[in-house]
């Protein structure tokens, strides 16, 4: 992707609206009320917080947030717009997070998506996550969940 001009770039609270934007097209519904304006600059400010963009060329074409505790961390979003999926964006933006958490001392990480979310599930696997447990009911609106992580000790490079 860097012969199209893919670069990665921490967020500022400025980007918030844009981002806002960008999540609204790139994710369901049920998921925009977690994601608006005022809680992105919030966790763009946070310390325990980090979100990367992705622009190839002028257009923003992705999102990730990671939260950092003492001892894990936890994607918290990777949205890729619609027309710029399967063009290693969103392999982009979850190598950098990886990086973030393991320059910060944290090698686990942990996401949540929806269990019908097969394309998200297929994308995490081949990056070496494996699921954790499964719940039916674990999003607000009811929609069932599967939580998955990697260990970014072991097998380091994607499957």
């Amino acid at each position: 992707m860097t012969e199209t001009g893919l670069r990665l770039l921490p967020a500022r609270p400025l980007h918030a609206p844009a981002a806002t934007a960008l999540i609204r097209l790139a994710t369901p519904q049920s998921q925009h009320p977690r994601w608006e304006v005022p809680r992105l600059e919030r966790r763009i400010r946070s310390p325990n917080c980090t979100m990367v963009l992705a622009l190839a060329g002028r257009c923003l074409s992705g999102v990730a947030v990671l939260d950092v505790t003492h001892s894990e961390a936890q994607l918290a979003l990777l949205a890729v717009h619609p027309q710029y999926r399967r063009l290693g964006i969103g392999s982009a933006l979850l190598g950098w997070l990886e990086k973030t958490a393991t320059t910060a001392g944290v090698f686990t990480l942990h996401l949540k998506l929806e269990a019908s979310n097969g394309a998200g599930r297929a994308f995490c696997f081949a990056h070496g996550y494996r699921e954790r447990d499964h719940s039916t009911t674990s999003y607000v609106d009811g929609t069932a969940a599967v939580r998955m992580l990697r260990d970014l000790r072991v097998n380091s490079e994607p499957a």
